[in-house]
């Protein structure tokens, strides 16, 4: 997934128009431009991209990262993981026994997982 593929996924994901998103970067950031970059017509420079991620609430590494093993990179494309990362937004803010429990948590819904 290319930078403006990731870009319209996870605004698309937000619910967001292109005129929305430009909105909401206070018009830093302009309709043709985030069009241009979704169509890989433009690459952003590194502040507007900045710009971007912070209007989405999304790490800028999650634009620029071409690993697969970015939890991001398909998770996004699914709507059903969109409400997670909502709720996950915060989760560095979270106490160690909060963050120990969510993860005990998934462990154990993994291993119930593999083992049926």
């Amino acid at each position: 997934m290319n930078l403006g593929d990731k870009l319209k996924a996870i605004r698309k994901a937000k619910g967001l128009s292109l005129k929305q998103l430009s909105k909401d970067t206070d018009e830093q950031v302009s309709v043709s431009f985030l069009s241009d970059i979704e169509n890989g017509r433009s690459n952003p420079s590194i502040d507007n991209l900045k710009i971007i991620a912070n209007t989405l609430n999304t790490p800028v590494s999650y634009f620029i990262d071409d690993s697969e093993s970015n939890v991001f990179s398909s998770a996004i494309e699914d709507t059903d993981f969109i409400p997670i990362i909502e709720l996950l937004k915060d989760f560095k803010d979270w106490n160690i026994e909060d963050k120990k429990e969510l993860l005990y948590y998934l462990k154990a819904k993994k291993t119930i997982r593999d083992n049926k």
